[in-house]
């Protein structure tokens, strides 16, 4: 994995050599901002309605020591940054050679406090839905489990915590989701995705 300071390079035009494949029509800067943050609402609401769900079904059962309310603050903008960055991580996971080619760039952004992986190369169409739901699964899913396993001995410290998580990276998730809608509309199943200076083309198998 190459590390790269500042934001990644802008998109090259769409290339014209003809193993570069077919170029993934993205929509426009409003509709996909719209798009991402939809497809953000629609998992935080589900997440939410889970756990209204679980409070419904199983009465409270919180530990005496659940009743300080000293909110965390400082502790949870820790986990804010850490959730961000462990998103990205768990994205570059699932690259080929598990994120440690020099195909993998990580982008650190200080003036922006941004992070975020890219890839140039071809990955398979399903691997690269696994990759993109993964963090999804890796960090807002365990979060919720650990909230619902672990009630009768969570802390108000610790379930703030989780919840900036399951918050954080439910609403992060969105372009990711955004992303695979787009994907599953335009590459048949046998597809490849090739990543080429900056844009996203596909190849058949």
């Amino acid at each position: 994995m190459r590390i790269r300071l500042g934001r990644p390079p802008k998109q090259a035009p769409v290339a014209a050599e003809a193993d570069a494949g077919r170029p993934i029509r993205q929509p426009g800067p409003w509709t996909s901002a719209v798009l991402v943050l939809l497809a953000g609402m629609v998992l935080l609401a589900g997440v939410i309605a889970l756990n209204f769900v679980y409070s419904e079904l199983f009465p409270d059962i919180h530990p005496e020591s659940y009743d300080e309310k000293n909110i965390p603050w400082a502790g949870m903008a820790v986990v804010l940054i850490l959730c961000v960055l462990a998103h990205e991580l768990l994205h570059a996971l699932l690259y080929p050679d598990c994120g440690r080619s020099d195909s993998t760039v990580l982008f650190v952004d200080w003036k922006r406090l941004g992070f975020g992986v890219y890839y140039e190369g071809r990955i398979p169409r399903a691997r690269w839905i696994v990759m993109r739901l993964f963090p999804l699964a890796a960090l807002t899913v365990l979060a919720l489990a650990g909230i619902i396993v672990l009630d009768r001995w969570m802390t108000f410290t610790l379930e703030s915590y989780l919840w900036v998580l399951i918050l954080t990276n439910s609403l992060g998730s969105g372009a990711d989701l955004a992303s695979v809608f787009i994907v599953l509309r335009q590459v048949p199943a046998p597809g490849v995705l090739n990543f080429h200076r900056g844009r996203a083309y596909w190849l058949p198998e």
